[in-house]
């Protein structure tokens, strides 16, 4: 840890009756993602702002996902059993890889009170509102956030979740319509790992410069925990970028995570089997 608040993120997953069916949600306040019968929808939004989004980002609609019915056209106990486990596991990959696509757009100036634009908030209210948001966040995801904020800056540390909390399976559509469980490639897995951790990024640093306009640049490091030449865990960082406000124009949500990290100034080293590689963080001197 080089910087000194620390907030723990924790998981969370409900099932819901309504009229309408069955559906699953992943996640909890700030972010969470639901699946049912309409499709698999990512929600966002700031607690206590009124602040919302609600955008679909797979449809279930068009047969290739829909569950099988038997012959009573009734789909039995078990048959709802397996495909409700399946439809959690997609919203369970949905929610840990395409994080990124629910980072926010930065409020535009006439969104914010005169105020919050004729006056900077000092390092404690800065400090205070990104805990109280952090706080209230709840994701399938388990990463710890260490920051401080200094003369317009932020220095934030990510401890990311491993590689092996990613899930290992996937569910594949057959050919008569319903879904079937499968192991995924190695390859599969770092690349799904690394649209995660870089999309953890992406999201969390346009929250944070959502706290004030007075925040210019955000200092986002990443680490993770891996065994050095003596067998013992260290951390290990992956990324570290410098983000600054103008770079998050809108629509950049739709930009691969990686392609949008490397827009700023970075230091990252991907292997070509796709092994995100032990760098050396940059320091508020950098800034």
């Amino acid at each position: 840890m080089r910087f000194r608040k620390s907030i723990t993120l924790f998981k969370g997953v409900k099932l819901n009756f309504s009229k309408s069916g069955v559906s699953l949600t992943v996640g909890g306040k700030g972010l969470s993602a639901n699946v049912g019968q309409k499709g698999l929808f990512l929600n966002t939004s700031i607690p206590g702002t009124g602040l919302y989004d609600r955008r679909k980002i797979a449809d279930f609609s068009g047969g290739a996902k829909q569950a099988p019915a038997g012959a009573s056209g009734r789909l039995d106990a078990s048959e709802v059993a397996a495909q409700a486990g399946l439809y959690r596991l997609e919203a369970l990959n949905d929610a840990f890889v395409n994080i990124g696509a629910c980072a926010r757009d930065l409020p535009d100036d006439a969104d914010w009170p005169e105020a919050a634009l004729n006056a900077a908030p000092d390092a404690e209210t800065v400090e205070a509102a990104i805990g109280q948001w952090l706080g209230e966040l709840q994701l399938p995801i388990d990463f710890k956030v260490s920051y401080e904020y200094v003369d317009g800056a932020l220095l934030a540390d990510m401890d990311l979740p491993e590689i092996e909390h990613l899930p290992t399976e996937k569910a594949e559509p057959t050919a008569g319509g319903d879904l079937k469980q499968k192991a995924k490639t190695q390859k599969e897995l770092k690349a799904e790992y690394a649209r995660c951790v870089f999309g953890l990024g992406m999201f969390c640093a346009s929250y944070f410069f959502s706290v004030t306009p007075h925040m210019e640049k955000v200092l986002l490091s990443a680490y993770t925990q891996r065994r050095d030449s003596r067998g013992e865990l260290e951390d290990a960082y992956i990324y570290s970028v410098i983000f600054t406000r103008d770079g998050f124009a809108r629509g950049f949500q739709a930009e691969a995570p990686e392609a949008f990290l490397c827009r700023f100034k970075n230091r990252m080293n991907k292997g070509a089997d796709g092994t995100l590689k032990k760098i050396v963080p940059y320091g508020p001197e950098d800034l």
